[in-house]
């Protein structure tokens, strides 16, 4: 059986456009490949996406969606202290950054290929929301900490998060996340310790 056996028609496109997308940049991929490798009809393709854009949106939506569950699922794990909280963004980024399939961030890449020239305003403002949304889940994990800057370590936290990201896209290092995980700690207890 295939994978996209049993899938509605708007899942079978959804996923068939999301590994492309992922795999290979959202402007080399047209959408009658994805229309071929999805096995719809091009008029069920545009029933349910009516532009390419509405799909780029919904694509990069659904990324949104799979990685705040899974940092949700580390950063709520019980028993963690308040700096584990934050550290377990780390934790979380490990196993996909260090995955065969992983190809960077699709946000920073949908950016790279979606600016404001590209006219395309759904793209741009999901992929806001998602950099809005990453700085808010960082910042409430940070907020129990009672830093006295903690804007400046949620940014801090963000340039780590972003920087484990690239540079295990560019080297496949395993160190990377571990480093930068232990950096983050370094500045929170840093923090924690200018409160006094």
């Amino acid at each position: 059986m295939r994978p996209l056996d049993g899938l509605a028609p708007r899942e079978r496109i959804l996923k068939t456009a999301s590994d492309l997308f992922y795999r290979f940049s959202i402007n080399s991929v047209g959408i009658d490949r994805i229309i071929a490798e999805s096995g719809v009809a091009k008029m069920t393709f545009y029933k349910h996406f009516p532009s390419k854009a509405d799909l780029i949106a919904t694509y990069l939506r659904y990324k949104s969606v799979i990685w705040f569950q899974m940092l949700s699922t580390s950063t709520e794990k019980v028993g963690l202290s308040s700096i584990e909280r934050v550290l377990a963004v780390f934790d979380a980024l490990e196993e996909p950054l260090l995955a065969p399939s992983f190809r960077g961030c699709p946000f920073v890449k949908g950016m790279a290929e979606f600016g404001p020239e590209a006219k395309a305003p759904d793209v741009e403002a999901t992929i806001a929301a998602y950099f809005t949304q990453l700085h808010d889940l960082v910042a409430s994990l940070v907020e129990p900490l009672g830093l006295r800057n903690p804007e400046k370590a949620v940014i801090q936290i963000l340039a780590l998060i972003q920087g484990s990201i690239v540079i295990a896209q560019t080297t496949r290092d395993p160190a990377i996340v571990e480093a930068n995980r232990d950096a983050a700690r370094v500045l929170l207890e840093d923090g924690l310790g200018s409160t006094s």
